[in-house]
């Protein structure tokens, strides 16, 4: 579940700079693939959630530390975009 709710906060911090950038696209990239990313992150913890559960049955660990690189470097990098927009904001 927790995989869960962070792909569910990716796609609303996303949802919300898309909404702040009305339009502009330099201002959408960020928004529109922050939301890819947290469509692909459901999709690969499903998958992640099945083969879990075979490894712990037949008694293998199911730790996936790329995924967790991968996903604590584009929650940083979603982090600095969503600054960068409210920095902007102000000018």
């Amino acid at each position: 579940m927790a995989w869960q709710r962070t792909a569910l906060g990716i796609g609303a911090v996303s949802a919300l700079l898309l909404h702040h950038a009305r339009g502009r696209v330099g201002l959408s990239v960020p928004g529109g693939a922050g939301l890819l990313a947290a469509l692909a992150l459901l999709l690969v913890i499903e998958a992640r959630n099945v083969r879990s559960h075979r490894d712990v049955e037949s008694g293998r660990s199911p730790m996936g530390r790329a995924l967790v690189r991968a996903v604590s470097l584009g929650v940083v990098l979603l982090a600095l975009a969503a600054i960068t927009v409210i920095l902007g904001a102000g000018s």
